[in-house]
């Protein structure tokens, strides 16, 4: 592309402050997982995940690496953030069909409530994130001022939807 950077709408550096954003997001959830590891062993294994204790140990130093890794080579973080929401959303859509009330635990103990339909939507958007991430160069950019009110509006936008998704769905239960 004769040298220049990618831009998405004409927004110079929308791609890398999505990766910040989603850096950001899984700093938050490694961390929160490595302050607590009974806790997070013991919701993966509600969850049903095979192995919890180990995996558990391994999740938040993963996602802490993909966080290195959006903010350094955003084009890899991109795509191993999209490995990862891929198959967290696999694990709660399991939950969600079996029907089982299980706390998400999605960020640590932070967050406590069941899974419900809303952690997958949640997912969606994050993973949007990631796509928007992988437009960025093979570089982290500075990006334009437009940028950053665009991500931000987004952003806010999807917490805001969020928020009334959590108000207006039922926490747990079967989706069929």
């Amino acid at each position: 592309m004769d040298g220049q950077l990618v831009t998405l709408a004409g927004v110079h550096g929308l791609g890398y402050v999505a990766a910040l954003l989603l850096a950001a997001v899984f700093v938050r959830a490694g961390a929160a997982k490595l302050a607590r590891p009974a806790a997070t062993a013991a919701s993966f294994a509600a969850l049903g995940v095979p192995a919890p204790s180990g995996v558990a140990r391994a999740v938040p130093f993963a996602e802490l690496l993909t966080a290195v890794a959006l903010i350094g080579a955003p084009q890899v973080g991109g795509a191993a953030s999209l490995v990862f929401l891929a198959v967290f959303s696999w694990v709660l859509v399991g939950a969600l069909r079996s029907g089982r009330a299980v706390p998400c635990n999605c960020f640590g103990t932070a967050r406590t409530e069941p899974v419900s339909a809303v952690d997958v939507v949640r997912n969606v958007l994050l993973a949007g994130l990631a796509v928007v991430t992988l437009t960025t160069g093979r570089e982290p950019t500075v990006a334009s001022p437009a940028a950053v009110v665009v991500a931000a509006a987004i952003f806010a936008a999807g917490l805001l939807g969020l928020r009334t998704l959590r108000r207006r769905l039922p926490r747990a239960g079967p989706t069929s």
